[in-house]
């Protein structure tokens, strides 16, 4: 029974921390339209996206290099190039679509970085990924962004999601694994 008791607060606890995440995403939108008047090129809501952005790479990274698992290696390439693609106002100083051009090179190095232990490796640690209870939040995230956020503007809220999902994956793969 006490263990069940724990259970129920941790999850509970949990669940109020998640449901932080939108509150402050809902704040900082606030914040830069009470500010501004708008949500501008350079505003807080872009520096969000790319903090959530930056922080999921490392993760991902983190979690390639940690658990010798090279197909998470593509997954923190994949949002390297998002994070490359939002910071084109940045890149168009250089010239305007120079940030395709430092994505392509970022896809290179990540492809090479993932299939240079083999793609056994890459296969296996990419279907164990996809099979893991953060995926599905991950591939929510990544909808939001990819499509929701063309017609409603979510974006900052897409990155808030993919973030907690990576967080979420590496616990899942730093205990989980560790037990086995």
């Amino acid at each position: 029974m006490k263990n069940d008791l724990n259970i129920i607060i941790k999850n509970f606890l949990c669940f109020f921390l998640k449901c932080l995440l939108p509150i402050l995403v809902v704040g900082v939108i606030y914040f830069d339209i009470k500010t501004f008047g708008e949500i501008r090129e350079h505003s807080f809501v872009e520096l969000g996206q790319s903090i959530f952005l930056f922080a999921t790479s490392v993760i991902f990274m983190y979690l390639a290099s940690k658990k010798k698992a090279n197909g998470l290696w593509l997954v923190a390439g994949f949002f390297v190039c998002m994070l490359i693609r939002e910071q084109d106002a940045y890149f168009d100083d250089i010239f305007h679509g120079s940030w395709a051009y430092f994505a392509l090179a970022s896809v290179v190095f990540f492809v090479w970085k993932a299939w240079s232990q083999g793609k056994d490796n890459v296969l296996k640690t990419l279907a164990e990924y996809m099979q893991s209870p953060p995926f599905t939040t991950m591939s929510f995230g990544v909808m939001i962004i990819l499509f929701f956020s063309r017609v409603m503007g979510t974006e900052l809220f897409g990155y808030s999601i993919i973030f907690l999902a990576a967080v979420e994956y590496a616990h899942y793969l730093l205990n989980e694994k560790e037990v086995e």
